[in-house]
């Protein structure tokens, strides 16, 4: 998901829904079929958008009901609509400011009267400039997402995917976002949000997968621990410590495909399955029929997916980078890292968790970590950075 190196250690930060406002915009064109390269860095979709003259770099996010615009990111012609309460990831809700963009063209369309949020950054990320929502289809816009071809076709012609084949699933909206039904064991399923704003394949809600323990046999044989900390964040924090279950699937199920050895982690929000899924497949969303196609590449009918979880999670507190969740007997816990450290300084600088988030970091190189512990004291360990999980991911 994420642009660097060492944001994969970092938990995404998922978009406020947005409630009781107006969604409609207008369309350049009428009857059209358009194709379009995307950028795609870490598993997410970035869109290619010009606005007044000047090119902008939206995040494709189908977990975001409209959008954001950054606060920090100079736009001409923006035109305030007033205030909306607004709710994230963590529960925490705040009232934002809600804007129109000035007209937007993706490829040889142009989109007007779109509307968004107008919002802090709750991770810097390099070259991205605000969020594109699951609004831009449900609102009369069927596409196909190709991120092997870097490519997504938009249209309005209720026709283009009609007899389109793939895993169907039906999606129904809560709060203008999409949700599915997976089976992530034999004889059980969960309802999740497809979500490209997410990294992960599939994350299960913690409440969710104890009922699934409690009435499905074979779940609890696939749980491989228990650990306790934060892996969420939303536009207006971080989530708060929790326990958090690790497990890995024998295999999820999106229709008849089979994503198999899915490592996964819970959490508090809702289910949802992310960005990662499309690594295996192509997307097809059909606001017309409302449904969900995945059109697996090579016409497969399973993969196998590599353990790509992170060993450290980092968070933000008080301005600061927290370690939300460590991986025990991982590299970074042997390095000295525990849930709750606040890292106030890498070799002597004092760094934002922005700082931190975008600080460039020398393979093999060890740093000086002045960390915080959570009974206010300072102490100091050495140690490399980015820790990953598995030897896998330090080699890439």
């Amino acid at each position: 998901m994420f642009l660097a190196a060492m944001l994969l250690s970092v938990c995404v930060g998922v978009v406020a829904q947005m409630k009781r406002y107006d969604t409609d915009f207008a369309l350049s064109q009428k009857k059209f079929v358009m194709t379009m390269p995307i950028e795609v860095e870490r598993d997410q979709i970035y869109l290619p958008v010009t606005i007044g003259g000047r090119q902008y770099r939206f995040k494709l996010d189908t977990g975001a009901s409209q959008g954001v615009i950054y606060d920090d990111v100079w736009m001409p012609g923006l035109r305030e609509l007033g205030y909306i309460k607004s709710e994230d990831a963590t529960g925490e809700s705040r009232r934002v400011t809600t804007v129109e963009l000035p007209p937007m063209t993706l490829g040889s369309l142009t989109i007007s009267g779109f509307k968004v949020q107008r919002m802090r950054r709750n991770v810097v990320r390099r070259g991205e400039d605000g969020i594109i929502g699951f609004a831009l289809f449900h609102r009369g816009l069927a596409a196909r997402i190709d991120t092997r071809a870097r490519l997504m076709t938009l249209t309005d012609n209720k026709k283009l995917f009609k007899s389109a084949e793939g895993e169907i699933l039906k999606y129904r909206l809560t709060w203008h976002v999409p949700y599915v039904k997976v089976s992530p064991f034999e004889g059980a399923e969960d309802i999740v949000l497809f979500d490209t704003g997410s990294p992960m394949l599939y994350a299960p809600n913690s409440a969710r997968l104890a009922q699934m323990e409690a009435t499905v046999p074979g779940v609890t044989d696939q749980i491989e621990g228990i650990t306790y900390g934060s892996r969420a964040m939303g536009h207006f924090g971080s989530e708060h410590a929790h326990q958090i279950t690790l497990l890995n699937l024998e295999r999820l199920k999106w229709g008849g495909f089979e994503f198999q050895d899915v490592h996964c982690a819970t959490v508090q929000g809702d289910s949802h399955v992310g960005a990662q899924m499309l690594e295996y497949g192509a997307m097809i969303i059909d606001p017309f029929r409302k449904q969900l196609i995945f059109q697996p590449y090579d016409e497969a009918t399973s993969c196998q997916v590599p353990d790509r979880r992170a060993d450290i999670v980092m968070v933000e507190k008080d301005g600061k980078a927290m370690v939300g969740m460590v991986m025990e007997e991982g590299r970074a816990w042997q390095a000295g890292f525990r849930q709750g450290q606040v890292i106030e300084k890498v070799d002597g600088m004092d760094l934002s968790f922005d700082a931190f988030n975008t600080y460039r970091w020398v393979k093999g190189q060890e740093y000086e970590f002045t960390l915080r512990l959570p009974i206010g004291v300072n102490t100091t360990i050495r140690a490399f950075w980015p820790l990953y999980y598995n030897q896998k991911q330090i080699e890439e």
